[in-house]
């Protein structure tokens, strides 16, 4: 009976990890299962392919895809119909431009005739983007394109690092960690289902770094991930500090946002290895990764068709507006979607002898801090009012002053009471009581003089180094 009363009192957060330990006893192969590991294996194949059996693969999956969307997604048909396109019009990617592109407004505008009318609503599941530009995006995916942890491209860019599916890894994360009974906040948890330990980004500070340091020691984590700001503030916290490295990874994954070169430099140079670096987005139309020769990204081309636009015409080693179709997701296909991030192609062949072709990011993803009551950095990047609720149509967060920050919301129709507290609830999860939140509603927020509409304007000085 002491036992079941142990159990009984146990919070949710010790529950659920209890069922991880016990989950974590299964064998690899049954955790990921078996379509994941057929998947990883093709993969593994398709890299070493030439470049002109990449296109013809990709040829092949346009044309169904394009067959699809014409046949079961309203929006396509109505679209087709009215620019007199046919299914046939469109035989091999050359032959993209001939369709409109999938701006973000017309996502959010026919969310609903973008969705295929052969595929089950129970088979799809829906996400949001984090809302970095101040604009949140909804979509659907199909949920069996979505494994426990990540998918078989996101695990074979971690191969390309040395990591593996049973590697001990650290991430630097957006995840919020359910506090302590008394209500105290958890700086770190441990995951042992993935064998993964998760670090709290909204909780980085100069007070807390020592948690951070300790964390790592315990756990000794093969390979670290995390957001290239949050990095470079936890290592430049750990030298002001004097803590020596606290762990000697193999190597770091960064992604979600450009990583600078004296980023680069700094994290390199405190950890003694290699940086890896990815571009994705939550919308899945596109993903690429550095590999070991860090020469470019590579565009996972099984994956997506990547265009680079300027002047509404492709360009080819020259900066364009990266344009993307997702050959992968058919219950919401998303063909030449405008991403607004701006890359190269890079047409020399990368050294390691991969026939996935190259390109550079130029920018697109730029960091924001919000400064803490303590001096602390939090990257704005993170924090993703869309998962607290659908009904807000754009919103940015201004800071005047350490410790607080104005949200400023435009709601959709439908917004109301609940909707408040569900974003105070998602802010307090967060920032707890580093940051307070006072919510402003407006009728429209400004874009800057070059038309964008940045997620965080910062009133307040950030130290020089972290510019």
């Amino acid at each position: 009976m002491k036992k079941v009363s142990k159990i009984y009192e146990m919070s949710l957060y010790e529950l659920n990890q209890m069922a991880k330990w016990v989950a974590a006893i299964l064998p690899v192969k049954v955790r990921y299962g078996k379509d994941f590991f057929n998947r990883a294996a093709w993969l593994e194949k398709s890299q070493w392919w030439s470049r002109e059996r990449l296109i013809e693969y990709q040829n092949e999956r346009l044309r169904r895809l394009i067959i699809h969307a014409y046949n079961n997604v309203p929006y396509y048909h109505s679209l087709f119909k009215e620019k007199g396109i046919r299914p046939s019009d469109i035989h091999t990617l050359h032959d993209l431009p001939k369709i409109p592109l999938l701006t973000k407004e017309v996502l959010r505008k026919k969310l609903r005739d973008l969705v295929a009318s052969n595929v089950s609503k129970k088979d799809l599941i829906y996400l949001t983007t984090s809302g970095t530009t101040g604009q949140p995006v909804g979509f659907y995916r199909e949920k069996k394109s979505e494994y426990s942890d990540g998918d078989p491209f996101w695990w074979r860019r971690y191969q390309w690092g040395g990591c593996g599916l049973v590697s001990r890894r650290a991430a630097l994360t957006s995840w919020t960690i359910q506090p302590k009974r008394n209500g105290t906040r958890r700086i770190f948890s441990y995951n042992p289902f993935r064998r993964l330990l998760i670090l709290s980004t909204y909780d980085l500070s100069r007070k807390n770094i020592a948690q951070y340091a300790h964390a790592l020691r315990k756990y000794k984590p093969e390979f670290i991930s995390g957001f290239p700001s949050a990095l470079e503030v936890m290592v430049k916290y750990f030298a002001e500090a004097g803590i020596p490295r606290p762990v000697n990874p193999k190597n770091i994954f960064t992604q979600s946002e450009e990583i600078y070169p004296w980023q680069r430099k700094r994290i390199r140079e405190y950890f003694g290895c290699e940086i890896y670096d990815w571009y994705g987005m939550e919308e899945r139309v596109v993903c690429a990764s550095e590999c070991e020769e860090h020469s470019g990204h590579h565009i996972f081309a099984e994956h997506s068709i990547v265009e680079f636009i300027k002047d509404g015409k492709w360009v080819s080693g020259e900066e364009g507006e990266i344009i993307a179709t997702d050959l992968e997701n058919y219950g919401m296909p998303m063909i030449r979607y405008q991403t607004g991030d701006i890359g190269q192609a890079v047409l020399e062949k990368c050294r390691c002898g991969r026939g996935l072709p190259l390109m550079k990011l130029i920018g697109g993803r730029e960091r924001s801090f919000a400064v803490t009551k303590e001096g602390g950095y939090i990257p704005v990047s993170i924090v993703d009012i869309p998962k607290a609720t659908e009904h807000v149509e754009q919103f940015q967060f201004v800071q005047k002053e350490r410790g607080t920050l104005i949200l400023k919301v435009v709601r959709k129709e439908g917004f109301c009471d609940k909707d408040v507290g569900l974003i105070r609830k998602n802010l307090q999860e967060k920032f707890g009581e580093m940051i307070a939140v006072r919510l402003e509603f407006v009728e429209d927020i400004a874009r800057t003089g070059r038309g964008k509409l940045p997620l965080l304007v910062q009133h307040l000085r950030i130290d020089e180094d972290l510019v």
